[in-house]
């Protein structure tokens, strides 16, 4: 069942599920081998989360010129402190059962409100959503993007590009976060300087330290099926990366042309993010940026944060 056409059909029968989208983060895990799928859906605004309150009281006994307020019997004066507030939503949203997928989870950025979820907490293979994770490990490692290497000669599937090709840093990780290259992003994985192993355990460390508690990592690509997390995790990771002004700007790319010197050749990969294209009809105002994944033993995988018209 198809996610995207069912939300466009029950817009368009019953305009009043929301008075506006504003921003939101998607992650959507679609299992779709045999029609089923789990994914989840963050309806979010961008903006920052109040965490914390200001400090109002003073921490000594009133100066002087509180002693009348003191007299008086009356509390410090304390400004109003703005609080995001969850979207309004009017009408009623379509039966999660409703959806194709295993899982979702919809969740406004701004006030932190959940808005819908499905087996949110459920942990399921993300495929090549691994990538945003092994994007942030990269970054942490600062290369020199000029630099050239060639593509890793390992026997994995990629439509994009051959073992023994050169390609810059830049290129390769271009090919990985918008065609979603599995050769480009093992191969920038190894050109960082880190065995494979350890920048595996750097994954998990990081998937630890961004409150992915259900998350686990076994390869950089997402080829591998115990490269799992859930929906609510996805959501954390997808935050993270678009932290990243190099992430969140690549992602946004609508495709990458790279030229084989090797081969003599060109390649033209357009993104795997299909909503960025204007290929899948939405109501959506901007895309921020979102990810794509798919293996067998997952179905199809998305992720994006997108704002409303």
């Amino acid at each position: 069942m198809n996610f995207l056409q069912i939300e466009s059909t029950s817009q368009k029968k019953n305009p009043q599920v929301g008075d506006k989208l504003r921003n939101l983060i998607m992650a959507s895990i679609l299992f779709g081998v045999v029609g089923i799928g789990i994914g989840s859906i963050m309806f979010t605004s961008s903006g920052s989360i109040i965490s914390s309150m200001e400090e109002v009281a003073k921490k000594t006994f009133p100066f002087a010129e509180d002693i009348e307020l003191v007299k008086a019997g009356g509390d410090v004066v304390v400004e109003p402190v703005y609080v995001p507030q969850p979207p309004t939503l009017t009408g009623a949203l379509v039966d999660a059962s409703t959806f194709g997928s295993q899982a979702l989870l919809i969740k406004d950025v701004e006030s932190g409100a959940l808005l819908y979820e499905k087996r949110a907490y459920d942990a399921w293979p993300i495929a090549s959503i691994t990538k945003l994770m092994s994007a942030l490990v990269i970054l942490e490692k600062t290369p020199d993007w000029t630099t050239s290497t060639q593509v890793i000669s390992d026997d994995v599937v990629d439509t994009h590009m051959y073992a023994g090709d050169t390609y810059t840093l830049e290129e390769l990780w271009r090919a990985a976060l918008v065609g979603s290259s599995n050769k480009a992003i093992l191969t920038l994985s190894d050109a960082v300087g880190w065995p494979r192993d350890a920048f595996i355990e750097r994954m998990n460390q990081k998937a630890r330290e961004l409150g992915m508690a259900d998350s686990h990592f076994t390869d950089p690509s997402g080829l591998n099926e115990g490269n799992v997390a859930t929906p609510s995790d996805i959501l954390l990771l997808l935050s993270e990366a678009l932290s990243r002004e190099k992430v969140q700007d690549t992602l946004l790319l609508n495709e990458h042309q790279l030229y084989s010197n090797e081969r003599k050749k060109p390649h033209h990969m357009w993104n795997t993010n299909w909503l960025l294209l204007g290929w899948i009809t939405h109501g959506f105002g901007d895309i921020i940026g979102g990810k794509t994944g798919y293996i067998d033993a997952s179905g199809y995988n998305f992720t994006a944060r997108v704002s409303d018209a």
